[in-house]
């Protein structure tokens, strides 16, 4: 930890009644739901480019505000360019009248706590804690409390601070890897939280989701939170976050293997699409109505609204409604958090048109628009008189008086009374005994929540009455605050092992966190407690689990306490679902040592399930999978596989494809007479991506065999394994192939490309036959593999010419990947001839500028000077851009959506070979079947006119050089712990080892081909943009 001590410089911003009666002026509001009014509560000079806000005990409001400017990390530290404002509303009407500087010289402030007299604040690297000593209004004492956390620049950094109703502080974190003074690091993104002085850091849920950004708690305790891109295809979600969770993306695998895993991964409660979502907050008071308390209400910066989410237990998690409760049709209304007042009323935050990296709907930043700040009324709401309480002087009463206000009808006031009793520590224990036997449910929990918060006082017995109580909320509190505090006596660990097995299935749920907390190794437990707590775990599993969530809660809980002996006796249960169960704690707890004796056996049940389980550990354990052979034959035998199954084989076949007897198992399925085509082609595919360095010679007479005799489906994917393996063995024969006509005409030119960067020649015949697939009514994808082959054949320079000619009609995928042909020659005829049909392209524009630099340098002066002007208009320039989007604008309105159908579908604008629409489509780019709820006309036209202004996170394209020498571009489609898997722009996936990777950067271009908004025509681009409008 580190402690500076700084006087900073505060510049006051007093401003005039003028500036407040404009504000009133303002007509440019969003709309609310009916019954409730809205007012602008603070906007420019007061304030800019607000993020994030939270109040202190006196209504100050602390705003992490933005410069507006866009910066890398670098750029950032170097910078410091933003700040914390405090805003003040001095004659308390509603509206801000008073502006100043807390905090400045920060990197990007992404949120404020006040504390017990501190402000805390994520700002990457780390979480600070902010002092006002002279209460000046300026900090001047900044601890930096947690570090270090990665940050790319403005997007996916840390995010808070928030606080948990036990008083610990928590804060979210993107994925871009964390590493701590104790040695702890990782690379997830997640949920994390430390003791108010910073100690006691722990990772509360993690995964391979891009950006969580904030969490809030219901008044039992459970925690929910915003998540950007935790499913791909994008889905931004709101999440039931669980103690120990790991949560997707699926397609992160490399970071959600340092994770510890109960089963498959935890799904988020909803899903909200490709929407961007932002703050959140959970709703306390009452002056909404009893239909508005404990809502979820959540900004959503690309969609310019805030939504409500109704939230209904279902199982031992939850289920949500949504409804928009405002919505702005300024499309520079860019919702950035949502944060409750003392007297009840919503401050929506506003933060402009500012934000470009990251996830921005407009790729050009705007920060000359800045933002604002709501509020947000209930029409006929009362009048609540002190608020916050300031009148009582809570400071000052004992706990008995305190005790009193756990139930006050004011929020804040509740919340300042429970933290009072905390502070007391054991003079609050005979107050809060008293409150516990209370006959209101609201004073009890709170008692209970208090009770959780000290560090000193004998709280069991508090907590222990709180798991005995009537209603089912203060016993979640009780049962949650025993986690929390990390123990329990021999009484309260009888009682949270009966609510284990006999609960509802949400008390269930945390009276297994509870057990698992208290139970951790190293934590002075009787052997009888012992065998208690893991006996009712297990017990639980063996009754009827609700839910996913609560399989969870009972199989971590059992991981955490990492009881390895006890655990091993559970393999043995008659219960199939017990036996699942330990035998995913014990591959997942550090002191669980499985050995090949306990699992194979497993193999001999009828439970799907726990052979599934079975199989996938056996997969990954070295020298376990001839255990397996016999079951696997009798799958392979099978007509038709479940989804379940073959997702099953598929991994344990690749997990385990180094395996000789695994290799002659797929060699054999792969030549059986009759093996149905779906069977052959996913043995193919795990050929395709075995992470082996040379297939066996069982393999590849496979393949051998697949080519001569598969069906065309069958031939073409063996083709594609030859391809990428460079096998040469196979290059006779597959230059036969390629010149029979009888041959699938996709079969002849996959062969033609696996062979022809080891060919002598190429022979006129085949020349023309790939020359003829350029051809624009040819599919695309067809087009762009005899664009690949003809790139890497040995062409002669009559033979480059004919190449040049069509550069007009092969279109924007085929011409970057043609260009690499003429790497080869020196010829100023050939490389005139180059630069002339390159000028007279549209599709020049993807070319990459670097890439041709590069080239033409190879080439005598005359080319170079001829290329020059080509190679400067393949440069960046924000004027013609901007002029060309003016030029577009009218083709954002009106259109035919359903011709505009044809146009994505079709072969001219192959959109639909990288994105879906409805199931239909790749998987390169984003899903836009509901692209028209998130983007206008002219976000549309930005994005296919410039497709590599801006990014969004997901789908930003990486360049790679291996120690080889190549250099590879695309996006990363997947990981696992040694691969890396690329998405390039000619749509192949290319596998690259870790261990060859010697440089790897983010591309300055994205895989989308530019010059699409050139290709079309201007009633084809109409149209084209009419349909994605449509899309909703």
């Amino acid at each position: 930890m580190r402690t500076q001590m700084t006087a900073v410089l505060a510049a006051l911003f007093l401003f005039s009644l003028t500036a407040v009666a404009a504000i009133a002026a303002d007509k440019t509001l969003p709309t609310v739901l009916d019954g409730f009014t809205i007012e602008k509560a603070a906007a420019s000079p007061l304030v800019k480019h607000p993020l994030m806000a939270g109040f202190d005990d006196r209504g100050r409001l602390f705003v992490a505000e933005s410069a507006g400017k866009n910066l890398r990390a670098d750029d950032l530290l170097k910078e410091l360019p933003n700040f914390v404002r405090m805003l003040e509303d001095t004659n308390g009407d509603g509206v801000f009248d008073k502006s100043t500087i807390f905090a400045d010289k920060m990197t990007l402030p992404m949120g404020a706590l006040w504390y017990r007299g501190a402000l805390y604040v994520a700002a990457p690297p780390s979480i600070w804690k902010l002092e006002d000593t002279d209460d000046d209004g300026v900090a001047d004492k900044r601890t930096e409390l947690v570090d270090k956390f990665g940050f790319s620049g403005n997007a996916a950094s840390v995010h808070g601070c928030f606080l948990g109703p036990s008083g610990r502080i928590y804060w979210c974190d993107g994925r871009h890897g964390f590493e701590f003074a104790d040695g702890r690091k990782g690379k997830a993104s997640g949920i994390f939280s430390c003791r108010p002085d910073g100690s006691d850091v722990q990772v509360f849920a993690a995964g391979g989701m891009d950006n969580p950004v904030e969490v809030d708690f219901l008044p039992t305790g459970e925690m929910f939170g915003t998540a950007n891109i935790m499913l791909n295809p994008r889905g931004d979600t709101l999440v039931h976050w669980m103690d120990g969770g790991a949560y997707p993306r699926h397609d992160q695998g490399n970071v959600t293997a340092e994770l510890k895993k109960t089963g498959g991964l935890l799904p988020p409660m909803t899903n909200l699409g490709h929407v961007a979502v932002s703050g959140m907050m959970r709703y306390r008071s009452d002056q909404f109505g009893p239909q508005f308390q404990n809502n979820i209400f959540i900004s959503i910066f690309n969609t310019h609204k805030i939504i409500r989410s109704v939230l209904e237990r279902s199982g031992s998690t939850f289920q949500s409604r949504e409804e928009d409760f405002l919505v702005s049709k300024n499309n520079d209304f860019h919702p950035t958090d949502v944060l409750e007042d003392a007297d009840g009323s919503l401050l929506v935050i506003d933060t402009g048109g500012w934000f470009r990296i990251g996830c921005p709907t407009s790729q050009v930043a705007k920060p000359q628009i800045h933002g604002a700040i709501y509020r947000i009324r209930r029409k006929g709401a009362h009048k609540i008189d002190d608020p916050r309480g300031l009148k009582l002087q809570l400071e000052k009463q004992p706990p008995a008086v305190l005790v009193k206000h756990l139930n006050d009808s004011r929020p804040i006031v509740r919340n300042r009374a429970i933290d009072l009793l905390a502070l007391a520590e054991r003079a609050a224990v005979p107050a809060l005994t008293t409150a516990l036997n209370s006959d209101n449910d609201t004073t009890r929990r709170n008692a209970v929540w208090a009770a959780s918060r000290m560090s000193s006082a004998p709280v069991d017995r508090l907590l222990r009455t709180g798991l005995t109580d009537k209603t089912e909320g203060v016993k979640l509190a009780a049962a949650r605050s025993f986690g929390a505090v990390g123990s329990a006596d021999s009484a309260s660990l009888g009682l949270l092992a009966q609510l284990t097995v006999s609960g509802s299935p949400a008390l269930r749920r945390e009276a297994a966190t509870a057990l698992g907390h208290v139970g951790i190794k190293g934590r002075a437990l009787n052997a009888n407690d012992a065998k208690t707590v893991l006996e009712s775990l297990f017990g639980g599993i063996r009754g009827s689990v609700a839910d996913r969530y609560m399989e969870h809660a009972l199989i971590y809980a059992i991981i955490r306490i990492d009881d390895g002996a006890g655990t091993a006796e559970f393999l043995r249960d008659p219960n199939p679902q017990v036996r699942r169960a330990a035998l995913i704690a014990l591959d997942q707890m550090d002191g669980g040592n499985l050995t090949r004796e306990q699992v194979v056996p497993l193999l001999d049940t009828d439970d799907p399930a726990l052979q599934q389980e079975t199989l996938r550990i056996i997969g990954s354990r070295e020298g376990w999978a001839t255990e397996t052979l016999s079951l696997l034959r009798g799958w392979l035998q099978e007509n038709k596989l479940s989804q379940e199954r073959e997702a099953a084989l598929r991994g344990f076949l690749l997990a385990q494809s180094k395996d000789r007897g695994i290799q002659r198992l797929v060699a054999d399925a792969l030549n059986r007479p009759g093996a149905p085509l779906a069977l052959r082609l996913l043995l193919l595919d795990v050929i395709y991506r075995a992470p082996v360095t040379e297939l066996s010679d069982i393999v590849v007479a496979a393949l051998q065999r697949a080519i001569l005799l598969g069906s065309p489906e069958v031939r073409l994917q063996a083709i594609r394994v030859i391809h990428d393996r460079g096998l040469e063995s196979f290059d006779r024969q597959l230059r036969r192939m390629a010149g029979e006509p009888q041959q699938l005409v996709d079969v002849r030119v996959e062969a033609l490309a696996a062979i022809a960067s080891r060919i002598d020649a190429i022979s006129d015949t085949e020349f023309r036959f790939l020359l003829a697939r350029l051809d624009e009514d040819v599919e695309p994808l067809s087009r762009l593999a005899a664009a690949q082959a003809l790139a890497d054949a040995p062409l002669d320079s009559a033979q480059l010419l004919k190449v040049s000619d069509t550069f007009e009609t092969a279109g924007p995928l085929a011409v970057p990947v043609l260009v690499r042909a003429f790497g080869r020659s020196t010829s100023e005829k050939v490389g005139l001839a180059l630069v002339e049909s390159l000028n007279g392209s549209d599709a020049s524009v993807n070319v990459s500028a670097d890439e041709l630099s590069k080239l033409l340098g190879t080439y005598p002066p005359k080319v170079q000077a001829t290329g020059r002007e080509l190679l400067k208009k393949l440069g960046v320039n924000l004027e013609e851009q901007k002029a060309r989007l003016t030029e577009l604008a009218p083709l954002g309105a009106g259109g035919d959506a359903e011709h505009g159908r044809q146009v994505f579908f079709g072969k001219k604008a192959a959109c639909a070979n990288c994105h879906t629409v409805a199931a239909l489509g790749g998987k390169v780019g984003p899903d836009l079947s509901a692209i028209g709820k998130i983007r206008n006309g002219g976000d549309l036209i930005e994005a296919i006119a410039f497709p590599s202004s801006s990014f969004a996170r997901g789908f930003r394209s990486y360049t790679i050089l291996t120690e080889q020498g190549k250099v590879h571009t695309g996006i990363i489609s997947r990981q696992s712990a040694d691969t890396v898997y690329l998405r390039t722009a000619e749509l192949a996936e290319i596998r690259i080892a870790r261990g060859d990777i010697e440089e790897m950067r983010e591309a300055k271009t994205s895989v989308m081909p530019k010059g699409l908004d050139k290709t079309l025509s201007a009633d084809e681009l109409r149209d084209l943009i009419a349909y994605l409008r449509s899309r909703k």
